[in-house]
């Protein structure tokens, strides 16, 4: 008996803990390691899977060259059938980007978000530089979830490369500008997105 209480090991957790302040990118995505350009008055949809649950206090962007503006962020659940759904939440305090560093978006109180296919929604007002994934599926990886008119999934670029969606939309301090559900979307083809990431709370 005595061995067998020796040789026990309890069970390991099956997945690491999120760190409460550390920021979790999207559990498929990897990032390019380059900067992305922003337009303007754009909103970018972006998948974002979450392997296991966690709560969340904000939602953030990495400036990688700042400029005058701010960004706008949000969370969206998916509508079943590959495409942001409903807004779950929209917070208003807006990030300011005129410098490089990270752009934070913090909830109105931590959200305890499960696991599953999210969205995170970004606008920004001014046309900052971010750290952003690449337009190829085996960097970026989000033609891995949209897939691709192409049977190579994508991974040549090109016009069968898919990584998100976007549509015009103005930005506006203060205020709700999200459309719920996002609408009038077309696919961001052959463009990197911005790699988007949760702070652990």
């Amino acid at each position: 008996m005595t061995a067998l209480f020796q040789h026990y090991l309890p069970p390991a957790p099956a997945m690491l803990p999120y760190v409460p302040g550390r920021f979790y990118a999207s559990q498929h995505a990897r990032a390019a390691g380059g900067a992305v350009a922003m337009a303007a008055n754009r909103m970018y949809c972006v998948p974002y899977v979450l392997a296991r649950p966690g709560l969340f206090s904000a939602m953030a962007v990495s400036v990688t060259t700042g400029a005058a503006g701010l960004l706008r962020m949000a969370l969206a659940a998916d509508n079943g059938a590959g495409r942001p759904g409903t807004v779950i939440e929209e917070p208003l305090v807006d990030a300011d980007t005129a410098n490089a560093g990270a752009a934070i978006c913090p909830f109105a109180q931590p959200r305890w978000i499960s696991a599953g296919i999210w969205w995170l929604l970004l606008c920004f007002s001014g046309a900052p530089s971010v750290r952003g994934t690449s337009n190829q599926v085996f960097s970026g990886g989000n033609t891995l979830l949209l897939g691709s008119t192409a049977a190579d999934g994508g991974s040549g670029g090109g016009t069968s490369s898919e990584n998100g969606f976007f549509a015009p939309l103005t930005h506006q301090a203060a205020a709700p500008i999200m459309p719920n559900p996002p609408s009038g979307l077309s696919y961001l083809v052959n463009a990197a997105t911005p790699l988007p990431t949760l702070r652990a709370a």
